[in-house]
Order: C-alpha cells, then sequence, then structure tokens
C-alpha cells in the first residue's frame, strides 16, 4: 500500500465518522439561553436567534410548498396573500417567545428544554395558519 492509498483512506473514514454524527437539533432550552444572551451581552445579535428561526419557517415552508404540489395533506395552510417568506423572523420570535411562556398545547402543558425549537414552530403554524375544513392536514 502506497502512503497515498492509506491518506485517502483514512480521510474517507474520518469523512464517514464525521457525517455519522447528526447535527444536533436547537432544543427550546438553547433557544432561551440564546435568548437570554441576547438581552443581556451586547455583543450577542439578536439576528443570531432570527436567522435560526428563519431557517426553521424556510424549511417548514419549502416542506409544506412539496407536499402540496405532490397532493399530499399540508402540514398547515398559510393566509391568501401571506409574504413570500410566510411571516418575519421577529415576528416569529415573538411568537415563540409568547408560546414558550403560555403554552397552548393541549392542557397548557409547558414544552420539555429537549424538545426541538422546530416543534415548537410547527405548532404556532398549525395553531395559527389552520386549514380551511375537509383540507387534509397532516399532525
Amino acid at each position: 500500500m502506497t502512503v497515498r492509498r492509506l491518506t485517502g483512506t483514512g480521510l474517507l473514514v474520518f469523512a464517514l465518522a464525521g457525517a455519522a454524527q447528526p447535527a444536533g437539533a436547537v432544543t427550546v432550552a438553547d433557544y432561551q439561553k440564546w435568548r437570554h444572551a441576547t438581552r443581556t451581552v451586547r455583543a450577542t445579535p439578536t439576528g443570531l436567534v432570527e436567522v435560526r428561526l428563519g431557517g426553521i419557517l424556510s424549511g417548514l415552508l419549502l416542506a409544506n410548498g412539496k407536499l402540496g404540489r405532490a397532493g399530499a395533506p399540508l402540514l398547515f395552510c398559510p393566509p391568501d396573500g401571506a409574504l413570500p417568506d410566510g411571516m418575519a423572523s421577529g415576528d416569529l420570535r415573538k411568537r415563540v417567545d409568547a408560546e414558550l411562556k403560555s403554552p397552548s398545547r393541549p392542557g397548557g402543558k409547558p414544552w420539555p428544554a429537549d424538545t426541538g425549537i422546530g416543534a415548537v414552530v410547527l405548532h404556532i403554524l398549525q395553531r395559527d395558519w389552520r386549514c380551511p375544513a375537509g383540507r387534509r392536514v397532516l399532525r
């Protein structure tokens, strides 16, 4: 075996090992920690939280659009005339903050700290952008 072959094999093993580690989802605990940091540390931009939420929102909107084009049940139904990106990430941040302070889940139970913040965002979208009666919806 040559050194080049060993190096290539080593890189392949390293790449596969790195790919096997899933990226950690942003949890409710992470979100609350970041939100606290944006209120108390001037060096932490508020935009960091909004960028994360914007990415989650974009992913859910893309998935919802793909489901709709495939004729499958939707996740939620944005109102006619909604902005192309659905809602501003600052507005979404306010909605997430309100949901975490006063949960609208059945029984008003608080969100567990290890819940992915994407699940909270999906809950908010399904609550605020309900689909008309008769429209199939994924829950």
